[in-house]
């Protein structure tokens, strides 16, 4: 692969990222009068840490990965909009993504004027392995992989990806946001061989923070560079930095609560299989679970009526009469089960 400095912008590589002096020291017992704020004290007159440090460091001991890895965003989708941002050229580069899929990084790609080369999942929902690179060439900067896939719940083999990274000379982007579901390494263990992965991750899911966007970025230290010369200084709120080191400092809940999703998981995929109306039930690794169904229109709007919401997913060619379905608490579990039994005497 080439170097991840021949990957970047040329612009990027050149640009003065803004500057603010708040990034220079980590003391607190001095008089702020560089950032304009308002001077009489309350719980947010001050900017906050523009580097999210204490977050970082936290993030860096769960997740066992250096400080200069990590690239907080406001959420993944900021993070996705950056790497684009930092490594494509609109108008000439492109990058490639798969569907079905997670929408987002389609949708930035077109923002930043990149095309986008969508390539279909194959039959047991994976990549074109033999095929993939008939569609790679010079100007393609990104691919992305989402592992679990979202919204099919299945994992994509980290071998795979690993001979695709070794293989390409720009970005493999893997998508993590339901690691925690599933007992699969992460696509971190591949960054000591390749320096081009770069793994996202979340706040939003198995830690129950979706609220307070927090998107996380594991990256070679070289990229980490040029994505902060790219991401705005103050993009997570000091808010949103200590209400999240409150709940990570909190490990033992976090795993509580996945290992009672994980149980309803099971438990909800049981009894949808017992169903004889529903035509595919798939097994998912992540907080959901697909299901299709001709009628899937009609039932979508009989679990409204019954104030249940779900996600239509129809996306032919490969995905047709979808209907993604969130795992929830037993209680709101034991409401969809009994209304799609309901469903199936009309």
């Amino acid at each position: 692969m080439k170097a991840l400095g021949d990957i970047v912008r040329e612009n990027i590589k050149e640009l003065q990222a803004y500057s603010c002096a708040r990034a220079e020291f980590e003391g607190t017992d001095v008089a702020l009068l560089d950032a304009n704020e308002n001077p009489f004290a309350s719980e947010y007159n001050r900017y906050p840490d523009p580097f999210q440090r204490e977050l970082k460091r936290e993030i860096g001991r769960l997740k066992g990965v250096e400080v200069s890895r990590l690239v907080l965003g406001n959420g993944s989708d900021e993070l996705i909009d950056m790497l684009i941002r930092t490594v494509c050229t609109p108008r000439r580069d492109n990058i490639i993504v798969f569907s079905p899929g997670y929408s987002m990084y389609e949708v930035c790609g077109q923002v930043n004027d990149v095309e986008v080369r969508c390539l279909e999942l194959d039959e047991e929902f994976q990549p074109g392995w033999n095929t993939l690179f008939d569609s790679v060439d010079q100007f393609t900067k990104i691919i992305f992989f989402c592992t679990p896939n979202n919204p099919v719940g299945n994992v994509v083999p980290l071998e795979r990806i690993r001979e695709v990274a070794l293989r390409f000379d720009g970005i493999v982007v893997v998508d993590e946001a339901y690691i925690d579901f599933t007992d699969m390494p992460s696509a971190v263990t591949l960054q000591k061989a390749c320096r081009n992965v770069v793994v996202l991750q979340t706040l939003s899911k198995a830690w129950g923070l979706a609220g307070l966007r927090v998107g996380i970025c594991v990256a070679d230290p070289e990229l980490v560079i040029y994505l902060n010369k790219v991401k705005p200084p103050y993009n997570i709120g000091s808010l949103t930095q200590r209400r999240a080191l409150d709940v990570l400092r909190n490990e033992a809940d976090f795993l509580k609560k996945v290992e009672a999703i994980k149980r309803e998981r099971k438990r909800v995929i049981e009894v949808l299989r017992d169903l004889p109306w529903l035509e595919v039930v798939c097994d998912s690794e992540a907080n959901f679970v697909l299901i299709r169904c001709e009628r899937f229109r009609e039932l979508y709007d009989y679990l409204v009526e019954g104030d249940i919401v779900v996600r239509v997913r129809h996306i032919p060619p490969r995905l047709s009469c979808g209907l993604r379905i969130t795992i929830g608490t037993r209680e709101e579990n034991d409401l969809l089960i009994k209304r799609l039994k309901k469903f199936g005497d009309l």
